[in-house]
């Protein structure tokens, strides 16, 4: 018992020890990449990997932030707990919230959701049938529960389906889509307020400009 009780206090160590190298070396890796850009004044923050891993980080800057900006394509993110606060602070008119999403009725041409449904349907073959259009749709009826004329506003686009841009009063979040995955598991980066950041600004200052609202203006 004596031998086996010691072989178990072994592995246990040595899993922790695992551990703490994988988080501390995680850890030195972000700060080394913070540390570059600074010097080289660069204005990115971070990057992740997916929307998955964003999402604690984008949880804690969408909490401090006096308001949010979001342009994206499905809008399927916005119906999930990270987005949830934010939501319930627009509406009840404690934070400003402005959302874009493409426009489902739109007959102008070319059909982008269209375009970027054909896009998905080479490698998620549950589309291709409409199916992108309806879940946008659903994703406005979805908001429209939310809607503030203060200080929660939607409008929809229509251009191409190319990135999704999260703005607050402090950074900007880029997701840049792929035609061969899905947005949510695409690379996002996190630039601090700086060049990119007010590059990003000014592309979806434009878009909400041209963009039709929804309810009453």
């Amino acid at each position: 018992m004596g031998v086996l009780k010691e072989i178990v206090i072994s592995i246990a160590g040595s899993a922790i020890f695992l551990v703490l190298i994988w988080v501390f070396s995680r850890t030195a890796r972000q700060a080394t990449r913070l540390m570059a850009t600074r010097v080289l004044g660069l204005d990115l923050e971070d990057t992740f990997r997916d929307s998955g891993a964003v999402a604690s980080d984008l949880q804690a800057e969408l909490d401090r932030a006096r308001w949010v900006t979001v342009i994206t394509s499905r809008g399927n993110d916005l119906q999930r707990q990270v987005f949830a606060d934010t939501l319930r602070a627009g509406r009840g008119g404690s934070k400003d919230v402005r959302i874009l999403l493409p426009d489902p009725d739109c007959t102008q041409q070319p059909d982008w959701i269209a375009d970027r449904e054909e896009e998905i349907s080479a490698f998620d073959h549950a589309y291709g049938n409409g199916l992108l259009r309806e879940q946008v749709r659903q994703n406005v009826t979805f908001l429209e529960g939310y809607m503030n004329p203060a200080s929660l506003e939607l409008r929809l686009y229509h251009l191409p389906h190319v990135g999704r841009i999260i703005l607050t009063d402090r950074a900007a979040y880029l997701t840049r889509y792929q035609s061969n995955r899905h947005g949510h598991s695409t690379p996002v980066k996190k630039y601090r307020r700086g060049d990119m950041y007010d590059y990003l600004s000014r592309e979806v200052e434009l878009v909400w400009k041209h963009a039709r609202r929804v309810g009453p203006p």
